[in-house]
Order: C-alpha cells, then structure tokens, then sequence
C-alpha cells in the first residue's frame, strides 16, 4: 500500500514537456509558446526545475501580493492541485534561489520584444503623430536592498559625512526603464549598482528610430552625440548652468506666451567640448515655464517642430514617473527573491512580461484597478470571462470621466485665479 501511495504522489507531479502546459490559464496564453522554448533550451537530464517553471512562479508572485518570500511561493507549491494547474513540480525555496542566479536573464529579452510589439497604442494627444517615431522615456529609479548585498553597495561621490553613513545602511539596485509613451508599457529595463552614470547606461542601449525624451541626468553632450549617431532624436532638459551660442531668436505669439513659453532660439553649444561632440549641427532651445511654475529648458535636435509640440512631448515624459508609482506603490514591488545581481534582473524582467500581459489582456495601459482585477482572476476568485472585462471597463470610463473633471477643475481654478 505504501509503495501504491508514493506512486499516486509522483503522478501528482508535473511531467516536464508536457503539451497541456499552463494551457488553462488564460492569462498565460501569450507566453506558452515562449515557455515552451524556454524548456527546450534549458534542458538537462539532472534537473528537476527549469527556467519556464521559474518564470511561471515569479509571475504567479507578481500577481500574487501574499507571495512576498520564498517561502510563501514553496507553500502555494507543495499544494497537488496547484502544480496541475501551472504544469510545475514542487519548488523548494533553496531550489528556487539556486535557479535564479544560474537561469540567464538575458534570455526573457526576446519574449519582453515579442509582447511589447502586441500591445496597441493609447489613445494620446493627436499632435504625437506628427513625431513619425517611437516616443521613448528614459529614466532610473532606486530600489533598496540589504547592506551584505555587496555588489549593490554605492556611496554617493562628496556626500557628507553625516549622509554617506546613512548611505551605508542599505543597498541600491538602480532601474534604467526604457518607456514607449504611446503605448503605456516598458520595452527594456537595465539592472545596474548606480555606480555607472545614467547617460552612460542609456548610450549602450540605443535603438534607431526613436524619440528619447530625457531628464536633466542625462545631459551630457557625448550621450546627444550617439544618439544622433544611432539614427535617433532627443529632448532633454537642461541645466540652468548651461551656456550657448544663439544663431536665432525666434518670435513668439501671444498664444504661446499665454501656455508659459519664455523663449524660442536656435543654438549652438559654447565650448570646446559641445562642439567636438556635435559640430555646427543647429539645435532648438526652448524655455517655458512647467506645470509647477519652475522654469524649463528644452533642447533638441529636431528643429523643425512646433514650440508647443515641443512641450507637449516633454511633459509626456511624466508617464515614466507614473509607471515607477504604479510599480512601487499600486504592485507593490519592492522585494526582490535574489540577492544575486541576475536574480535582480530576472525578477525584474517578468514584472515588465507581467505588465505586458496585463495591457494585452486589457488593451490599454494598464491601472491599480486592472491589476488589482487580474489578481483576483489569477487567485480564482473571478473567472476570466466577458464579464471580467465589462467590469474592467467600466472601472476604466468612472476613472476616466473624473479625471476629465478634475483637469477642468484645475482649468477653471486656474482663470480664477
């Protein structure tokens, strides 16, 4: 009889290869062909856990917020019906923090490309077409993690005395997020310790055929220069320290004086290094005043656009900062599993696939109220029905109406005032 119940258990387990893999998961879908491809390339006839079940399980956590350890995840597990549903055998914690630093994270970049191409544009101001190339936000953000993570230890270069010991009590892993502005989703995410520069981490990852709009970090004339040279275009906001030649200065309407245009110039950079990085090529310089009445001032090599369109592009940028809210405050991801610099990164990598799958299933940027949805589905509580997206929908319009009366609120305050 005991040796009839060990087999009952071992048919419990899932069968590495099967065919019905996470076939029953709808929101999965998109990946099986993926996860499929996965398991062929990381086959080895001594494990017993490959890469495509470890993905399943962080994107079970993702959508999970009570899967917050390792060791959560082995519980939920250690359950039969549970390893039925996803195709996965039992995934011990020591296992699992052993598969995320030998399971290459590099190799989720191909399927991150193949969903991103699937997601549909946003609806977005009409103007934005005029651009003729991809709008792509860039910027980084910080996440904290325990001092004995070594590689991830960073003192900021002549802080004070009093700040570089606070520093020292925690780890930084920084993001590098590269956000497609019309589509609402993040195409890549580079992990680094923050002791590479921004501008430097963005210049060994440039595409063609994009609009990067950048932040005040990222100015340095060598960064402008590739871009230009890797068939791209830039916005980036200056400095108030920074200096340039003015070859024209251009008039302004009364129409633009009244949205908070200052200036209109085309320029040049002064000074020997401006120079030997972008020639005699003309650039547009643009001061405004920004939405909190600080003064802004934009370049870019794109000079054949309008003022306004200029600042309607820079104030999109704002979209990256809002998915940085959105990941740290409404997902609620800042735990990481892995104290290993390629654990960071895939955790990272499949909390982009799982945005991906959420603005595929949705059609549109995803919310706080479409994933608060999904997890409730992904939980089995909901099913993944018609009547699932109705009511995603109509969540979505209430949400949209009130911030249409708050922005005309804010206008009509605004002409009081």
């Amino acid at each position: 009889m005991a040796r009839r119940a060990r087999q009952i258990q071992r048919v419990a387990e899932a069968v590495p290869g099967s065919e019905k893999h996470v076939v029953n998961l709808r929101l999965l879908r998109p990946l099986e062909q993926w996860l499929h491809t996965l398991r062929r390339g990381d086959a080895h006839g001594n494990r017993t856990l490959f890469a495509d079940q470890v993905v399943v399980a962080h994107l079970l956590a993702f959508f999970s917020p009570g899967l917050k350890s390792l060791r959560r995840i082995e519980d939920v597990f250690e359950h039969p019906k549970v390893r039925r549903k996803f195709g996965t055998p039992r995934i011990p914690k020591s296992t699992l923090s052993d598969a995320q630093q030998i399971f290459d994270s590099t190799l989720l970049g191909a399927l991150i490309d193949d969903l991103r191409r699937r997601v549909p544009v946003s609806p977005h101001d009409p103007r934005l077409d005029e651009l003729t190339r991809q709008l792509i936000a860039v910027d980084g953000t910080f996440f904290a993690v325990a001092p004995r993570v070594a590689w991830a230890l960073y003192n900021k270069p002549n802080a004070p005395p009093r700040q570089a010991r606070k520093q020292n009590q925690h780890g930084n892993v920084r993001i590098d997020l590269h956000f497609n502005v019309l589509t609402g989703v993040p195409e890549q995410a580079v992990v680094s310790d923050g002791r590479t520069p921004e501008y430097r981490t963005l210049c060994d990852h440039l595409e063609r055929e994009r609009f990067y709009v950048l932040d005040r970090a990222y100015h340095c004339y060598q960064t402008l220069a590739d871009i230009l040279a890797a068939g791209s275009d830039f916005l980036v906001r200056l400095r108030a320290d920074m200096k340039f030649d003015v070859l024209e200065d251009h008039p302004l309407s009364a129409a633009e004086r009244l949205t908070g245009v200052q200036a209109c110039q085309t320029v040049r950079p002064r000074g020997g290094r401006g120079r030997q990085a972008l020639g005699q090529a003309p650039l547009k310089l643009v001061e405004l005043v920004g939405d909190d009445g600080q003064p802004l001032r934009l370049l870019t090599n794109r000079v054949d656009l309008d003022v306004d369109l200029i600042g309607v592009v820079y104030r999109h940028r704002w979209q990256i900062e809002l998915f940085f809210r959105w990941l740290k405050c409404m997902v609620n991801f800042r735990h990481f599993f892995s104290e290993s610099e390629n654990g960071v990164a895939l955790q990272i990598a499949v909390a982009l696939i799982g945005t991906l799958l959420l603005a595929l299933e949705i059609g549109a940027r995803p919310s706080v109220y479409d994933y608060a949805m999904m997890t409730h589905v992904v939980s089995g509580l909901v099913p993944q029905d018609e009547a699932c997206l109705q009511i995603v929908e109509r969540r979505r319009r209430e949400r949209a109406r009130a911030a249409r009366w708050q922005k005309e609120y804010r206008a009509r305050q605004k002409n009081q005032g």
